[in-house]
Order: C-alpha cells, then structure tokens, then sequence
C-alpha cells in the first residue's frame, strides 16, 4: 500500500511540475507579447518624432526665406522714400 501511495504522489508531483513548467512558459510568452508591443510602440514614437522633426525644419527654412524676403521688401520701401 505505501509503494501505491508512494507512486501515486510521483504521478501527482510529476503532475503538478509540468503544470508549473506550463504555466511559467505562457508567463514568459506574455511577458515576451508586452516586450515587443512596447518595442513597436518605441519605433512609432522615434518614427513620429523624427517626422516632426522634418517638419520643423522645413518650416524653419521657410521663415528663413520669409525673413529674407520682407527684409527686402521693407529695404526697397525705405530707398523709394529716401
């Protein structure tokens, strides 16, 4: 009877450790899942940020040649009334 009882708390603790094991493994895999959302939502972040960082430049290029171009205006303006 003890050998009984003895095979059957092998089969149980064999059991329960392959459930362990299980369920350490989907735990990895989840934690896997979020570490790469948080990955692709980085890449989105630079991406969107290195999109607005062109963007502010070209804008500054464009208040460049504005600047450039009243500065001229106004110089014109001052010579006609001199």
């Amino acid at each position: 009877a003890e050998d009984v009882a003895s095979g059957l708390f092998d089969i149980a603790k064999a059991r329960l450790d392959a459930f362990k094991a299980k369920a350490h493994k989907r735990a990895n895999q989840v934690d896997a899942n979020f570490a790469a959302n948080d990955a692709d939502w980085a890449e989105a972040d630079a991406y969107a940020a290195i999109d607005y960082a062109d963007w502010a430049v070209e804008n500054a290029r464009v208040a460049i040649l504005d600047a450039i171009d009243a500065r001229v205006y106004a110089d014109e303006k001052a010579a006609t009334v001199a």
